[in-house]
Parts: structure tokens; sequence; C-alpha cells
């Protein structure tokens, strides 16, 4: 057998509301999971979309998810636009203002490595969450009007 894996994102006042098997990582101007079409969701030139507070959600019969990393492998940023991330364990209402964060990485080289859900143990060796990963996108004055390009985020892992 082998491990089932979905994505799940977290939304709303705390202790929130878990979506797992989201179809889409949209950001918008709305704290709710799969935005769409983003075109009802603008986020204003200079301002920033809702964090999406994202875990990965596994299941099934497997003996250890490790070597978990993450990061932005394909689509062009517009001028002044950014995603930044960050891990946490504690969930708490997402908002729209700055949340700091880190740039994303655009490499494998420097992915992020990804916990399980206690934030420091390196493997998941039973049904269960990721920590939570907390993306956010972000705009500035210079950012042109109308939709950002379409991101492509990989999530990689060794099953045993």
């Amino acid at each position: 057998m082998s491990a089932n894996f979905e994505w799940s994102e977290t939304d709303h006042a705390a202790p929130g509301d878990i979506t797992d098997g989201i179809s889409n990582l949209n950001f918008g101007n709305a704290d709710n999971p799969n935005l769409s079409p983003v075109s009802s969701y603008p986020i204003t030139a200079g301002e920033n979309a809702y964090e999406k507070y994202i875990r990965a959600k596994f299941s099934g019969i497997f003996t250890k998810i490790e070597n978990m990393k993450f990061w932005k492998s394909a689509g062009d940023y517009k001028t002044g636009e950014t995603i930044a991330y960050r891990l946490v364990v504690t969930y708490v209402q997402p908002v729209i203002t700055d949340m700091g964060g880190t740039a994303i990485p655009i490499t494998e080289g420097t992915a992020v490595t990804i916990h399980a859900s206690d934030g420091t143990t390196l493997y998941i060796d039973s049904a269960g969450y990721t920590e939570y990963f907390v993306l956010q996108l972000k705009t500035s004055a210079a950012t042109p009007a109308g939709a950002v390009n379409s991101k492509v985020f990989k999530f990689q892992y060794d099953e045993s």
C-alpha cells in the first residue's frame, strides 16, 4: 500500500474551518479556500492577499514520510509581486496585513524543509498533517493591474 496525499487549508476564526482536498491555492481578498474565479477576489496594487494556512495531509498505509520540501518551481512574478512564507504549528485567523515572512524559494536546492505537525520532527510515521506553511501574496504600488501570472508550487517527499 502507499500513502494518500492531499492539500489542506484552514480558514476563518480559530480554531478554524479545515478544508481537506482543496482544488486550488488562489490568493485573494477573502479568507476562504478554493477561491474561484479569482477576479471575484481582487487584490489592490500595494496591498496583500489574505494569508493561506496550508498543510499536507497524509493518510493510508505507510511507514514513514520524510525529506519533505516545498518551493515555487514555475510562474513569473509581475513587477512588485512576491509570495512570502513562514512555518508555524499553531493556527490563528489569517490576516490581510503584511505577515512578514521570507520569499518562497524558487529552486529545489533552496526549498523549504517541512516538518511534522510538531514543527520539529523531520518525518511523519502515522496518518496526519504537517506543520502549517503560511503563504501570502504581496504586491507593491508598481504591480500592474489585472491578474498575476499562474504559479506552480512543488511539494516533494520520500515515502517508505
